[in-house]
This record gives structure tokens, sequence and C-alpha cells, in this order.
């Protein structure tokens, strides 16, 4: 890191990256210390798609996210809410206040999002409160800003939903140069990476899809990805990803009660439909996260080069090495 006078600032208080007491935040937000589970806490675990034709002819996958916004801002939930959106093929932070907004955010780009950029400046009026999508990285920050002594000096007393997406790693923007040479950024719709043995990411474009090998995308990935050990978004109200094998679904992890509702009521208006998730998907998705949390632990060792220095994540000691062992 570089060197700062400043001894007190929200920059050094709210970043994911400079230090995060895990346990804090899990009791912040759950009423527990933190786990080190692989998918983090859960109250269920779930496949679903909105049964909404718009959304569903729009949505990255089965347009769970876009449905749980949607009935948020209708029921009161929230009043706002924070989304990544395309703009000529780049990925910006927009607030939105209505669900037909909701779809012009649809779809995934894979490029790195300043979602947060927008939530800070954001200007709320009276009793507005606002609701967040974002990556793992990002929807830990927002649970960060909840315990830091400066946080009244942002509008984290708001946010009164999140909603993670899952993620294994992001593009940085130098990628764009890459797509450029596909297509014209402004005609690429959305992007997705299927699962193996494809090894291609595909980006759609209104008439085609343009498959470019993940050779040629990987050396894009930013280096923080590489320490990051949460690939479901776990300090939130609600994950949704992929449901692997199910074409048109979400995996959808309830983690809070406020979580829960939402759901429910989604399903009870006829918004959305779900149904049990299949245990070979669970168990898969479990595998996978648990292999994230070790390859990011083993990088920060391999970083720092000390096995009890994880750098910037303050994580109980005997946590690290139960997952270490089982290398």
């Amino acid at each position: 890191m570089d060197s700062c006078p400043v001894t007190e600032s929200r920059c050094c208080q709210f970043c994911p990256q400079i230090g995060v007491d895990l346990d804090l935040v899990a009791r912040t937000l759950f009423g527990v210390s933190y786990s080190a589970e692989p998918i983090g806490e859960v109250r269920e675990v779930i496949i679903a798609r909105s049964r909404e034709t718009e959304v569903r002819e729009r949505a990255q996958y089965g347009g769970t996210a876009s449905t749980l916004i949607r009935v948020a801002l209708q029921s009161g939930v929230i009043s706002t809410a924070v989304l990544a959106k395309l703009v000529e093929g780049v990925p910006q932070g927009v607030t939105v206040s209505s669900a037909k907004e909701v779809l012009d955010c649809r779809g995934s780009s894979y490029l790195v999002c300043p979602v947060l950029e927008a939530f800070h400046r954001w200007q709320p009026e009276d009793n507005d409160r606002v609701g967040i999508v974002g990556t793992p990285c990002q929807t830990l920050a927002v649970a960060h800003m909840r315990t830091c002594s400066l946080s009244a000096q942002s509008n984290i007393s708001r946010a009164n939903l999140v909603i993670g997406l899952f993620c294994t790693w992001a593009l940085s923007h130098s990628f764009r140069k890459v797509l450029a040479k596909w297509a014209p950024l402004s005609a690429i719709r959305k992007t997705d990476i299927p699962p193996p043995p494809a090894s291609v990411l595909r980006a759609y474009t209104a008439d085609r899809c343009l498959s470019i090998p993940l050779d040629d995308v990987k050396p894009f990935i930013p280096p923080a990805c590489a320490l990051c050990w949460d690939m479901t978004a776990e300090m939130t109200d609600v994950s949704v990803g992929a449901a692997e094998g199910l074409e048109g679904w979400n995996t959808v992890i309830i983690r809070t009660k406020k979580g829960q509702e939402l759901v429910r009521t989604s399903v009870s208006e006829g918004l959305l439909e779900t149904e049990e998730l299949p245990k070979a998907n669970l168990d898969h998705l479990m595998e996978s996260a648990r292999l994230k949390k070790r390859r990011a632990l083993q990088n920060r060792v391999r970083k720092s080069g000390k096995r009890g220095d994880l750098l910037y994540l303050k994580v109980k000691h005997d946590t690290v090495e139960r997952i270490l062992r089982n290398a």
C-alpha cells in the first residue's frame, strides 16, 4: 500500500482491501461470528427464475435478481436501487427508482464496474431507502461500512437490501480492446462464461454470439481477484448466480430474514418461481466455493511469505489452518 499521512478516513475505513474484521462484519449482519463455511450463512438454497416475460427475455440467466429488485421497489422495501448498466459497452453504476428502469440494467459484462460510486453519489431524500446489487467485493464493502466509526458520513444507513452476485473473477477495462476486435462495444448486450469444457467467453450482440477463447481473456483478470476468497457474496441478504446445467434458472442463497421475506413475496405475487436445488448442484457449489477460499489463502500466504499474514483479511488462525490443511 502507498503511504498516507491521514490516520482516519472513509477510504481507509470502507475499503474491503485494507482491513476487514470478518467476525465483526458477520456479527453485525447475521448476529453470529464468521464461520468461513464455503458459501457463508444460509437459511435456504434454492433455484429460481422470473415469471415475468419481459424480464426473462432480457435476463442473463433466470432474471431472479431483476425480479427481486422490481418487487422490492414496488412493495416499498426500497425506493431506489443501485445497479450496473452497460452504456456504450462500458458498465457503469446507476441509480434507478422504477421497475421499468431495472430492465435497462439486465445482463452482465464481466468488466469491473464502479457500482458503489453511484451509491456514494446518490443524494437521498427523507425516508429514501436503497437496495444494492453487487459482486462479493462490493457487497463486503457495504457490509464493512456498517461497522465503521465514519459510517455516518455515508449513505450506509439508507441501505435496506443487498443482493450479491456470484463471482469467480472480473476483467479490467483494458479487455475492452480485445472485445472491440470482435464487435463494436456498443453492440454487445451481455457476456457469459459457460461451464467446462467450453473454455470460452461468449459475447452476445442483437443477432449473433461471439466466442472468445479463455486463454485470450485470463490475462485481463485483476491480480486482486486471486486474493478474493468469496465466490457467493456472503455478506448479503440474498445471493444469486447461475444454476449450472439448469438453463434459464438461478441458484439463490437466502441469508437473512429480510431476504427470505422478499423471495416469498415475489413468489406469492406470482412473479418468481422456485424449486429445490438438486443435491448434485449444491455439492458442486460447495466444492467450487471451498476451492476459491483455499486458493485465495494459498495466494495470500505466497504473497506475504508468512502463513500467519493474510494481508488485509482478518480471520481466526484455526479457521485458516483448517482450510489450508484440507488443500
